[in-house]
């Protein structure tokens, strides 16, 4: 699957492409929304775009994006996962209202992770096709 991986944290962002190539996913990544806006709009069209919530100036980054990316139809079909260090009922409120399929805590659980970015991804394909 393509995923494009999104965070303002460098370690953070190699340790999400490694996870997400280990398990045989093709991973674009950025440091920032900007960047992630270009790798969606340069394409493929992933199936999923997994961010940090948090980035930014304001630390709302995430959100942003998340938001932009729902906002256009023609993104339907992407699964959005957003992950979080600062894990409130806040946070998933804000994220889930953005947009985000999923929220998850940082440090991710690999297995949790990749599991939930399969489920969320086809679930995305499923509505968007009918």
């Amino acid at each position: 699957m393509d995923v494009i991986a999104v965070d303002d944290d460098a370690a953070g962002l190699e340790l999400l492409r490694m996870v997400l190539e280990s398990a045989g996913h093709r991973v674009r990544t950025s440091a920032d929304v900007a960047g992630g806006l270009r790798l969606l709009a340069e394409g493929p069209v992933p199936a999923a775009v997994v961010t940090d919530l948090l980035m930014g100036v304001d630390r709302d980054g995430g959100y942003r994006l998340i938001s932009r990316i729902r906002a256009d139809p023609a993104h339907d079909a992407v699964a959005l996962v957003a992950l979080t260090g600062v894990t409130s009922a806040d946070d998933l409120v804000r994220a889930r209202a953005a947009g985000a399929d999923a929220c998850l805590s940082k440090p991710i659980d690999v297995a949790e992770f990749l599991a939930v970015l399969l489920r969320v991804s086809a679930e995305r394909v499923r509505a968007a096709a009918g």
